[in-house]
């Protein structure tokens, strides 16, 4: 039987792996994006599919990012130390943020190929958060289901 800290890292490490999974996704749906610096020189009956499959996918992406965001903070609730947590939460804070700025390039001139620049970018920031938030909370974690429970 796992204990809560084991069930807690196998879903943020399960969560991680689906976040990663979904940006080579994004990535490989646009196959121009080396050669043309905005949407609107591509071809029009490419441009309308790729446009629309990249902009699900985003809206997939952000939405599982958040969500993994809202978890690792309920995880943290009462296991980890309030500077972690408060330093763990600003860093989804600005995770956020850069996911916000995605959507805003999408909605003031649809280039996706900007969105998946700043795609690039988020996961460059994702990978740091992994290692710099994430592996700490999941010592945090372990080390709070070894604890004897008081009551």
């Amino acid at each position: 039987m796992s204990s809560v800290g084991e069930d807690a890292v196998g879903r943020i490490h399960r969560d991680h792996g689906r976040m990663m999974e979904m940006i080579d996704r994004i990535r490989a749906e646009c196959g121009q994006r080396n050669t043309i610096q905005h949407c609107n020189d591509c071809h029009a009956p490419h441009r309308a599919v790729c446009q629309g499959n990249i902009d699900l996918l985003i809206r997939a992406f952000i939405e599982a990012t958040m969500k993994h965001s809202l978890i690792e903070s309920m995880f943290m609730e009462d296991r980890v130390p309030a500077a972690h947590r408060i330093a763990h939460n600003h860093a989804h804070m600005a995770i956020s943020q850069q996911l916000k700025a995605i959507r805003v390039v999408l909605s003031e001139d649809g280039n996706y190929v900007q969105a998946i620049d700043g795609i690039d970018e988020i996961q460059e920031t994702l990978l740091s958060h992994f290692r710099d938030f994430d592996q700490p909370l999941e010592r945090y974690l372990n080390e709070a289901a070894l604890m004897p429970q008081s009551g």
